[in-house]
């Protein structure tokens, strides 16, 4: 009677989350606010791409058929933890990079999983027996394939990491301002749902997947609720959608339509202009703030900096304020560190620190002992 109770509570707990894995993937597909229909799609690049990863949820369906067979729950944590994991790399990919995969591209990189599904079914099928060495070679050959995937997981954050910073530095002299704040967040988000996969894997216990059932039940209400009240802005278009919708002319044509001359002077009157009007100690100096002093198209100065020697506004800025704060240290060594940060534009000492370390490759007291040193 007892496990018969506890087979109910599974079987409900799994079927809730069928369904709602099946309701997420309708609405991804098939709602699309009024209010949002023009620029849904860029709201939302990776909207198709997230319907298709709640229709993998289906492979729980075996649990609710066959529910108290130990070769079925082995089977649906396995293929969890496989299909899962491969297709975060296509969300990811999709909605950060606009990298979208085709039919083919899909299944060239999901061919393991459905190798390791294959197999994973024999025993299901009654093809096999669902002995102990067959359960350990299976749990290895899963965990070398998720680990494969998890390897790609972590360039794809890399790469987020890089295109984020790039991002902001056009943008912000100040790294506290930096306004991306979902990518920032969402980085780590596929290895902790990674690791609760492998952890239910590993565990293969009724009451560890009831419980990760639960988390997913509550992360897809979570993306539903999101999906049903999109209060979102058109956020800027990665920089790949720009060159994909340039084109490879267009993008030469575009990448040198300022002069080098014109570079030259403009570099030369707006360092000049930064170091007379001292814009470097403003703590939240921003791109905007420049482009309205200097009356320049945007575009045009975005230009400039990028082929400049600093490459980038956040550069710019803090090599400025890094050499006044060099200047201050070698008029007065002994004065404190945080002082030295908020009179240079800093908004603490430990960005002072970081943004030193990061330009003059030793820190501020490392600094400071070669001038006591000379």
């Amino acid at each position: 009677m007892a496990y018969d109770r506890l087979y109910l509570l599974m079987f409900s707990v799994n079927l809730t989350y069928v369904v709602v894995a099946l309701y997420g993937w309708a609405l991804k597909v098939f709602y699309v606010p009024a209010a949002y229909k023009e620029v849904f799609g860029q709201l939302y690049p990776a909207r198709y791409s997230l319907a298709n990863l709640f229709m993998m949820q289906v492979v729980e369906l075996p649990f609710i058929f066959f529910i108290g067979r130990p070769e079925v729950l082995f089977l649906v944590n396995a293929s969890a933890l496989l299909f899962i994991t491969s297709y975060l790399i296509v969300l990811i990919k999709g909605y950060f990079f606009l990298d979208f995969y085709t039919a083919p591209r899909l299944l060239q990189l999901q061919h393991p999983v459905i190798i390791c599904w294959i197999a994973l079914m024999l025993p299901v099928l009654g093809v096999i027996k669902f002995t102990p060495t067959y359960k350990t070679i299976m749990t290895i050959v899963v965990l070398l394939v998720a680990l494969g995937y998890i390897v790609q997981l972590d360039r794809c954050r890399l790469r987020l990491v890089k295109e984020i910073r790039e991002i902001d530095e056009d943008e912000f002299s100040s790294a506290d301002d930096f306004p991306i704040k979902f990518a920032k967040s969402i980085k780590w988000l596929p290895f902790i749902v990674c690791m609760l996969l492998i952890a239910t894997f590993l565990l293969n216990s009724y009451w560890a997947k009831m419980v990760r059932d639960i988390v997913f039940i509550i992360i897809n209400v979570w993306f539903a609720i999101v999906s049903l009240n999109p209060h979102r802005n058109a956020k800027k278009l990665p920089r790949e959608l720009k060159k994909k919708d340039t084109g490879d002319n267009a993008e030469s044509s575009t990448k040198y339509r300022l002069s080098d001359k014109y570079c030259q002077e403009t570099e030369k009157k707006l360092v000049e202009t930064i170091r007379n009007k001292k814009l470097y100690l403003e703590e939240h100096f921003t791109m905007n703030d420049l482009t309205d002093i200097m009356l320049i198209n945007k575009n045009y100065l975005s230009e400039v900096i990028a082929r400049s020697e600093y490459q980038s506004f956040y550069k710019l800025i803090n090599t400025l304020r890094i050499e006044h704060a060099c200047q201050l240290l070698q008029e007065d060594p002994t004065i404190k560190l945080e002082q030295v940060a908020l009179a240079s534009g800093f908004l603490s000492g430990s960005a002072f620190s970081q943004v030193f370390k990061r330009l003059m490759n030793v820190s501020p007291k490392e600094y400071i002992g070669k001038i006591h040193a000379k």
